[in-house]
C-alpha cells in the first residue's frame, strides 16, 4: 500500500484495492480501508474528503502520504531488517527440506537432484543469503557442502 502511494502521493481506496490487485493482493475495500486506518494511526498516511477524485470512490476519501522521507525509510529498513533475513530463512529451508530428503532416499544422487543441490548451497552462500544465517547454519551449509563433494 506504501509502494502504492510513493508512486502517486495520492490515491482513492478503489485505487489502492486495484493497484493490490494487480500486484496479486486481492483485498476488498473494506479490507483496503482497515489497513489505512492502521497506516493512519501510525502516522504514515492521512486522509481527506474525496473532492479532489477523478472518479468517485465507494469511500469519497483520498489517503496522502505523511512523510515520504520516514515512508521511504520505513520501506527500506522492512526489507533489510525483515524481508531479506525471512527470505535467507525460506531458502535455507528449503535447502534443509531437500538434504533431508535426499539422505532419507540413501542412494547416488540424479543429474537433475545434484544440480538442484547445487543451486541451493550456491544460493545460500550468496552474500545475500549468507550475512543472515546463525553460526549453526553456516556450519550445516559447511556440511552439506562436503556431504555433496563425497557423493
Amino acid at each position: 500500500i506504501l509502494e502504492l502511494l510513493l508512486e502517486l502521493e495520492f490515491r482513492s481506496l478503489s485505487e489502492i484495492a486495484e493497484g493490490l490487485e494487480k500486484r496479486g493482493w486481492k483485498m476488498t475495500l473494506s479490507g483496503v480501508l482497515k489497513h489505512m486506518k492502521g497506516l493512519e494511526k501510525a502516522g504514515l498516511v492521512r486522509h481527506e474528503p474525496g473532492i479532489f477524485a477523478e472518479k468517485p470512490d465507494a469511500r469519497k476519501t483520498i489517503y496522502f502520504l505523511e512523510g515520504r522521507e520516514r515512508v521511504e525509510k520505513v520501506l527500506q529498513k522492512l526489507k533489510d531488517d525483515i524481508v531479506n533475513p525471512l527470505r535467507a530463512g525460506a531458502i535455507l529451508c528449503e535447502t534443509a527440506d531437500f538434504v533431508r530428503r535426499i539422505q532419507g532416499v540413501g542412494r547416488e544422487l540424479t543429474g537433475k537432484e545434484r544440480r538442484r543441490l547445487e543451486s541451493l548451497l550456491a544460493e545460500c552462500e550468496s552474500e545475500r543469503v549468507f550475512r543472515y544465517l546463525t553460526e549453526d547454519e553456516k556450519k550445516k551449509l559447511k556440511l552439506w557442502r562436503m556431504m555433496v563433494s563425497i557423493m
